[in-house]
């Protein structure tokens, strides 16, 4: 992983901890529920899983101004290895995509999204009753799309175009030194889930 990726994917996940933390806190004070943070549990099929294929996961949209919202989220995805010469999954060997991803969203219940993030996917596979990592790639996918969601909760929706940079290591042979391949892929992707009432 690159020092650049690393500093992006440090960044995203330290300004939804604090964000998180200042708007519950904030709630807490305060006797309008539209001003407290929205929660919402998901399924996202393709999107920043890139071929991992799908990915489950948490979204934390925090209220700014009445059209204008932040939101936090991070999935994750299993996608077991398929044997084609027995036709048959390998559930002891499989990929694990990891999604965090901040994203700017405007509108009320209709809402444009504009979105970064950074997907690591890695292939695990059991060895006498442990794990190991026998590859890895990184990704930084761009969201641009729509998403559906009330401030009051209920049903989730979003569609998205999801363009993304594949970071990917190369050796031409065993002795030589590894290259960094950079990547661009057109991608997309959409979700459905369900927007907890704030309380």
């Amino acid at each position: 992983m690159t020092a650049t990726m690393k500093k992006l994917l440090s960044i995203i996940l330290c300004l939804s901890f604090i964000l998180s933390v200042n708007n519950n806190c904030f709630a807490q004070d305060s006797p309008n529920k539209e001003q407290r943070g929205l929660h919402t549990m998901y399924a996202e099929a393709f999107g920043n899983a890139f071929l991992g294929m799908y990915s489950i996961g948490y979204d934390y949209t925090l209220k700014l101004q009445e059209k204008h919202k932040l939101s936090f989220k991070c999935g994750f995805g299993y996608l077991p290895e398929f044997d084609k010469e027995n036709n048959k999954f390998k559930f002891n060997v499989f990929n694990l995509p990891i999604t965090p991803e901040i994203s700017y969203l405007y509108g009320t219940k209709h809402h444009l999204e504009l979105g970064v993030g950074v997907t690591y996917k890695s292939n695990f596979a059991t060895y006498r009753g442990g794990f190991y990592s026998s590859s890895f790639d990184w990704f930084l996918p761009f969201r641009i799309g729509y998403r559906f969601q009330k401030d009051n909760g209920g049903l989730f929706l979003k569609a998205a175009a999801t363009p993304l940079i594949w970071f990917m290591n190369h050796q031409d042979t065993e002795d030589s030194e590894p290259e960094l391949w950079k990547e661009f892929i057109p991608w997309g992707g959409a979700a459905i889930g369900y927007t907890f009432k704030s309380r």
